[in-house]
């Protein structure tokens, strides 16, 4: 990979990033005002569902094949039930902890469930060993979360 690729991805990657605690506090409210986590979820599905149907008009996607539907792993249509699952819980738990906290606490969930995901190769995942290094790393990473949730 080139090296414009190389850091095109990675603040693409950090805007996906920064998005998330916008993305909290904008289903916290929609939740407030349709006094329903369940309905801001929803509604935040349909919205983006209808988003990205325009995306693909737009730019004139090709329709996958129906045996590229079915050849899809039947566990990776899960992920739409874990989506819609974050969301909910984005929307009952940002009033209650406060958008900081609830992002923190998100980052130490996905640290976790990546370094488990990494050491065995779970879902088709390229196997990464734990090693000293990365656990370090994931130290420092729960004691950021730690000390940002605590003060």
């Amino acid at each position: 990979m080139k090296m414009n690729n190389s850091i095109l991805l990675i603040i693409l990657a950090i805007s996906a990033g920064a998005m998330i605690p916008f993305q909290s506090a904008m289903n916290a409210d929609l939740g407030k005002s349709l006094q329903s986590p369940y309905f801001s979820a929803l509604s935040v599905f349909i919205i983006a569902a209808i988003g990205l149907t325009i995306f693909i008009l737009i730019t004139k996607q090709t329709l996958p094949g129906v045996q590229h539907f079915t050849s899809a792993p039947k566990w990776s249509y899960l992920g739409g039930i874990l989506g819609g699952t974050y969301i909910l819980l984005i929307v009952l738990l940002a009033p209650k902890l406060g958008i900081g906290n609830v992002t923190v606490l998100v980052l130490l969930g996905q640290i976790l469930a990546a370094m488990v995901i990494d050491q065995f190769g779970l879902l088709g995942a390229t196997i990464h060993l734990l090693n000293w290094q990365r656990l370090l790393g994931v130290v420092l990473l729960v004691s950021g979360v730690y000390l940002i949730k605590k003060f």
